[in-house]
């Protein structure tokens, strides 16, 4: 008979399920048997030995009875972990939710548990005490769009169903081992935890789940943390809760992209993907995004997609090279400030379709502690007209963003500049040309004297930047 691993409790891990999702179909024995089974031997592997741990699950004589017994009570009272098996019929199931609860109370009394969610099947409304937990989804989707419960009737060849089974008992021996070493060691005695990156992995959509998990499992082999550990409860305002908790703990936003929006509901019109981009850029980490190489954009119907999937941040290669990249952004060492910042201010132009680009230059010259302006957003042409003198007549450099802009745009902009700046007693220290996204870009056939261009057309590149930084630092100093 297997000892519990965690002293203390009598078992390690309660399995609370519907009955109807154990019903063999064509198959000698039932799904919820199978993933037990499964699980029991993988965590045994990974905790070395089959004994290592007492897991908990009843029986169908006990399931006949039509009250909880004092048997399950105590198992309840006497576990750890739990793990919940996730279906229309656990909701449906009155037995299943008293198990639920007894449990819950439990955790309250005691703390330190922990409910482990595997969804069976799709299900589209969690209970409110699942709203924060994450889930190991054991379901995927066909080429037919609709949904296939992974292993059934049974696991065999189901590559995806046994790559849950690891993700679920690699997770639950990291739990088990947690919550072991507070039970055996005083807070005094426990060992600091080694500062590891971490990476947010973003959901993608259910076609690229495979390919998540395949990333997932490099990183950590290559000692890198991953967050979510599983799946976000759907509802956009958990949702987003949820995403903005893992960021603020992230080096860096990692996102699998394929041809599929995913889902945008009415209370989310930009959708999951989306959302989550919208996130990191809102906490401020870098992205590295991916796309297959072979995706044809131009087939791409859904206008905002494919302009994500057109970013200057998607790298479209082979997944195993970009497993490689993700590791290498998150180990390599940020290049250092300069020593001292400058006493320098700047006046970023730029046209309203370029103002993200020009926010970004903002960013880097922030980091060089370089005070900047923006244009005025007035529709009034003198306002407008008064503002660009104002801040060409204060500003030490210059810099004309050229993203989306027009070249006829760039091209007026730049000789008004040049008019204005005539007018100065000392010339400007530092003027450039910021070419942003797209790539393809007119030529302007102009040219002025002393006007550096900054070739930033795949994204900003700070190399770039250092010519300008250096003009305003030697007049400077």
């Amino acid at each position: 008979m297997s000892m519990s691993f965690i002293p203390g409790y009598k078992h390690d891990i309660f399995v609370s399920y519907a009955h109807v999702d154990d019903l063999p179909l064509g198959a000698e024995i039932g799904w919820v048997t199978n993933l037990v089974g499964c699980l029991k031997t993988r965590l045994a592997q990974m905790l070395g030995r089959s004994d290592a741990y007492s897991l908990w699950m009843d029986n169908e004589e006990l399931r006949k009875r039509k009250k909880t017994t004092p048997q399950i009570i105590d198992a309840l009272r006497e576990t750890a972990t739990i793990i919940i098996v996730l279906s229309p019929g656990y909701l449906a199931s009155e037995w299943c939710q008293r198990e639920k609860d007894n449990f819950l109370e439990f955790v309250k009394q005691r703390g330190g548990s922990r409910v482990f969610i595997v969804e069976r099947e799709k299900v589209e409304n969690h209970p409110q005490e699942f709203s924060d937990l994450g889930v190991f989804r054991f379901w995927g989707v066909r080429q037919d769009g609709k949904t296939r419960i992974l292993g059934s009737p049974t696991p065999a060849g189901d590559q995806a169903f046994y790559d849950r089974i690891d993700d679920l008992a690699a997770e639950l021996k990291e739990e088990l081992c947690s919550l072991k070493r507070e039970a055996t060691q005083s807070p005094l005695e426990l060992p600091l935890k080694t500062e590891q990156p971490t990476v947010f992995l973003a959901q993608p959509t259910d076609d690229l789940e495979l390919e998540r998990n395949n990333v997932k499992r490099y990183l950590n082999q290559a000692g890198v943390n991953v967050l979510p550990t599983t799946w976000y409860p759907q509802e956009p305002g958990v949702f987003r809760e949820a995403v903005l908790r893992d960021l603020d703990k992230c080096q860096i936003f990692v996102q699998l992209l394929s041809g599929v929006a995913g889902r945008k509901p009415p209370d989310l019109p930009q959708g999951y993907t989306q959302l989550q981009i919208e996130l990191s850029q809102q906490v401020g980490i870098p992205v590295l995004q991916w796309r297959r190489p072979t995706l044809a954009l131009a087939d791409i119907e859904d206008q905002a997609h494919r302009t994500l999937l057109d970013a200057t941040t998607v790298r479209a290669e082979k997944i195993e090279d970009f497993k490689r990249e993700i590791v290498k952004r998150v180990f390599e060492k940020p290049a250092p400030l300069p020593e001292e910042h400058l006493n320098a201010f700047v006046f970023v132009d730029m046209e309203t379709p370029d103002r993200p680009l020009a926010e970004a230059v903002c960013n880097v010259l922030d980091e060089y502690g370089v005070d900047y302006s923006l244009p005025t957003q007035n529709d009034d042409p003198a306002e407008y007209r008064h503002d660009l003198e104002h801040n060409l007549s204060l500003c030490d450099g210059l810099i004309v963003v050229y993203g989306a802009s027009t070249k006829s745009w760039v091209r007026r902009q730049l000789l008004e500049c040049r008019k204005i700046m005539a007018m100065r007693k000392t010339p400007l220290n530092a003027f450039a040309l910021y070419e942003g996204p797209p790539e393809e870009k007119e030529p302007l056939d102009l040219k002025i004297h002393n006007m550096k261009i900054l070739n930033c057309r795949k994204g900003v590149n700070e190399t770039e930047f250092r010519s300008f930084i250096n003009g305003l630092r030697k007049e400077a100093g």
